[in-house]
């Protein structure tokens, strides 16, 4: 049996100081109908998580007994919170909220007309509809230690802002969920530093 060491210098001296929640970095631009896409400024991110993935499970039977065998590669819709803001250089909300509206107006109940391929399909080579996102977390030096890309992602919701007069003291903020395709694990580059 292996000698387990009680004592806080044991455990400091085998501990690496982990990793903080509130070092990190979301990078991506909101899709449009034009020909450019809006650059997220990090700033105004509050709050997000590296996406998860999953691999679903095949169970085989066989005389009493079960076997279970990789399946199938899943992604959820991935959420992350922003700060609201009224300034031309951080209010996200209107630009999420047409970019959403792209895939299903909402008085038509249809795509909109530039976001249809010749075929009267979703257009999915359109790279400004379908754009990629990255999340990276970093050391307490600032450097990026992990990064997740997720690629060719479009909003699903564009979360509710609460309102109310009891509120003080406080932002508002709101949600964005996106779908996307599938995620790249990206090698971490220790002499990217983010200030």
């Amino acid at each position: 049996m292996a000698d387990v060491k009680m004592d806080i210098s044991a455990f400091k001296s085998n501990f690496d100081g982990g990793s903080r929640p509130n070092r990190f970095v979301i990078t991506g631009e909101v899709g449009s109908l034009t020909n450019t896409t809006t650059p997220i400024n990090n700033i105004v991110v509050k709050a997000g998580q590296m996406p998860e993935s999953q691999l679903g499970i095949i169970t085989v039977p066989f005389r009493g007994r079960a076997i279970k065998i990789p399946g199938d590669r899943t992604y959820s819709e991935w959420t992350f919170s922003i700060l609201d803001s009224f300034s031309e250089s951080t209010n996200f909300r209107r630009k999420f909220e047409e970019w959403n509206t792209a895939f299903n107006q909402h008085k038509e109940n249809t795509p909109d007309p530039s976001a249809v391929n010749e075929e009267g399909g979703l257009d999915f080579s359109n790279a400004n509809l379908f754009t990629d996102w990255n999340v990276s977390q970093l050391s307490i030096e600032g450097n990026v230690v992990r990064t997740v890309s997720l690629h060719k992602c479009w909003p699903v919701q564009v979360g509710a802002i609460d309102l109310t007069y009891d509120a003080g003291d406080t932002l508002t903020e709101y949600t964005v969920t996106l779908a996307y395709d599938y995620i790249t694990l990206a090698e971490p580059t220790q002499a990217q530093n983010i200030k």
